[in-house]
């Protein structure tokens, strides 16, 4: 996959996650702890798949933010991942909070945001 395919891609990936999380709002009858919930894994599969689009080398600066970003994210879930003092519920808070500030982030890159 060229970088030009590579980011239509990641655009495409977010832009579809984007506008799942939107539609989440539908199911008004989910409480607000579900609706949370979903929109986590939402983005969590987003990112995922972000990472298998990315060509070796980007070469574009978006592709190259995308990794950067998704490069920080990954020391930001490792140093989490080594910390013994905090709860295993708020280790997941923090967890889901890093991958939410990564796809926001992400998404601003694409100029979705």
């Amino acid at each position: 996959m060229d970088e030009t395919e590579a980011l239509k891609a990641a655009t495409t990936i977010i832009t579809m996650a984007i506008e799942e999380r939107r539609g989440l709002v539908a199911y008004t009858r989910l409480e607000v702890v579900e609706l949370d919930r979903r929109a986590r894994v939402v983005e969590r599969e987003a990112l995922e798949q972000l990472r298998s689009v990315l060509p070796a080398a980007p070469f574009t600066e978006e592709l190259a933010g995308i990794a950067s970003r998704l490069g920080q994210m990954e020391v930001a879930l490792q140093e989490l991942a080594s910390r013994s003092e905090i709860s295993e519920r708020s280790r997941a808070l923090e967890q889901d909070d890093i991958r939410w500030r990564a796809f926001e982030d992400i998404s601003w890159v694409l100029e979705l945001g």
